[in-house]
């Protein structure tokens, strides 16, 4: 069989590697029609692409890269944060280019709950997934700045290990949905999800992203999310990368009439993270929380940008990011809300704070407001900076080592969006993966901003 190279896909190789999976025709069709939108795409350019300003593809990317196809039998995946959970909840293994297995509890398949393999869905439930598939990364024809480069085309052609979630109207789910994204093999990984959720549904989506030491890899991921009218929803995007994985994502969310969104990223792994939260609230009374939390170490680049597109009357988002980096690296932030022209009473804020922790770290922020209505609520802002010397005598004062204390004055940073955190699990596995980082941090290198210490003489 044709290989799939990603930065070189045929016709020929998409069409032999979707008739031996046994795709549907129409499928194969999708897969062929996202591929000749690539044709006319280049890869993104940072001098002309307002969104890739602050990022340069060609040198925190290579897609000069062979597809994984396939899955690595007898992989060991870690755990899962639900595993010590009292509820059973639903569990999904991706593996390079396999779903290795899919755990299903029996409460969920009997409210009619289908948790399956994306390819074995276009067949068993070919109407929803036919439907919704692709409907949140095609081109915007409106032109008010929906994503669609050449990153996420890519994956409408050439996805492999992939998951359908739908969660019929009326049943809410306690315990959550845990995808586990595991790298192992080098290359070109093209995980899929898709869920739809119907009215009145409530669901927890986790995304948990890990590799294998020293793996060399790219993973181009795309997430779509329907919630029907009413609806709660919470996406949950851990990223535990090695160093050597470089990651692309798009997670998007539809949300229709009084839906609540909340979707949380914790990013603390990957040589380069490009994260890409989105949501469209298209129904009136809906609302969105983006909050995200990162920590950026030596070598780490990570962009994320959280973006909102209020389509809708009466709807509200909320967006708060908070990050803390050491040695050289690098985030940046850009906060970007759209407010449609008949998006009146529309209610909307975002903010970043970062938190400089030791030379040669740089952190860029940019909120960014589009606003084509006049009857609305806007607010953005940002703030970077040190280690508030006054923070720190005042723990000192009180007999706290200076490590403590700046352990203490790191993790309580974050605690103002871990304290919305209400969801199994979640709270545990973010505060882990902060206090690692904390821990690790060579704290005799941390700068502290000591202006306000000697205005008080």
């Amino acid at each position: 069989m044709t290989d799939l190279l990603l930065d070189q896909l045929t016709e020929e190789a998409l069409t032999g590697r979707s008739d031996a999976a046994g795709e549907p025709s129409w499928l194969r069709d999708h897969r062929l029609a996202a591929f000749k939108r690539t044709l006319d795409q280049s890869w993104p350019d940072s001098r002309k692409d307002e969104f890739w300003r602050s990022t340069p593809f060609d040198r925190r990317f290579d897609v000069d890269r062979s597809v994984v196809t396939s899955g690595t039998t007898g992989t060991v995946v870690p755990a899962s944060i639900t595993a010590s959970l009292d509820e059973e909840a639903a569990l999904v293994r991706l593996v390079d280019g396999a779903v290795l297995d899919v755990h299903l509890p029996t409460s969920f398949a009997e409210r009619g709950v289908v948790i399956t393999d994306l390819a074995t869905a276009a067949n068993e439930h070919a109407d929803l997934v036919r439907s919704h598939l692709g409907s949140l990364t095609s081109a915007d024809p409106e032109g008010t700045g929906a994503h669609s480069d050449k990153t996420v085309t890519v994956s409408d052609a050439a996805w492999t290990a992939g998951v359908f979630v739908h969660v019929p109207a009326e049943v809410e789910l306690e315990a959550p949905i845990s995808i586990q994204v595991h790298v192992t093999a080098p290359g070109a990984h093209l995980p899929r999800v898709l869920a739809v959720l119907g009215h009145h549904a409530r669901a927890a989506i986790y995304l948990e992203h890990t590799s294998e030491p020293d793996v060399d890899a790219l993973v181009d991921e795309v997430v779509e999310v329907i919630a029907q009218d009413a609806s709660m929803l919470d996406v949950v995007s851990l990223q535990r990368w090695d160093d050597g994985v470089q990651h692309l994502a798009l997670q998007k969310v539809q949300a229709h009439r009084d839906t609540s969104v909340r979707h949380l990223s914790v990013t603390t792994g990957g040589s380069t993270v490009r994260l890409l939260p989105e949501c469209d609230l298209v129904g009136p009374g809906a609302e969105v929380r983006p909050l995200g939390i990162y920590f950026a170490d030596e070598g780490q680049w990570f962009d994320l940008q959280p973006y909102v597109r209020h389509i809708a009357p009466h709807a509200k988002s909320d967006v708060l990011f908070k990050g803390a980096l050491q040695g050289r690296s690098r985030t940046v932030f850009r906060g970007n809300i759209y407010v449609h022209k008949d998006a009146v009473g529309t209610d909307t804020d975002e903010n970043n704070r970062s938190l400089i922790l030791t030379e040669g770290a740089r952190a860029d922020a940019t909120p960014f407001l589009e606003i084509e209505c006049a009857d609305i609520t806007a607010g953005h802002g940002s703030a970077t900076g040190q280690i508030d010397a006054l923070h720190l005598f005042y723990l000192e004062s009180r007999g706290i080592p200076r490590d403590e204390a700046l352990r203490l004055i790191v993790a309580g940073f974050f605690r103002e969006v871990l304290g919305e955190i209400d969801l199994p699990g979640v709270e545990d596995a973010a505060v882990a993966e902060i206090e690692a980082r904390v821990e690790a941090a060579d704290l005799d290198q941390v700068q502290v901003n000591d202006a306000a210490l000697q205005d008080l003489g």
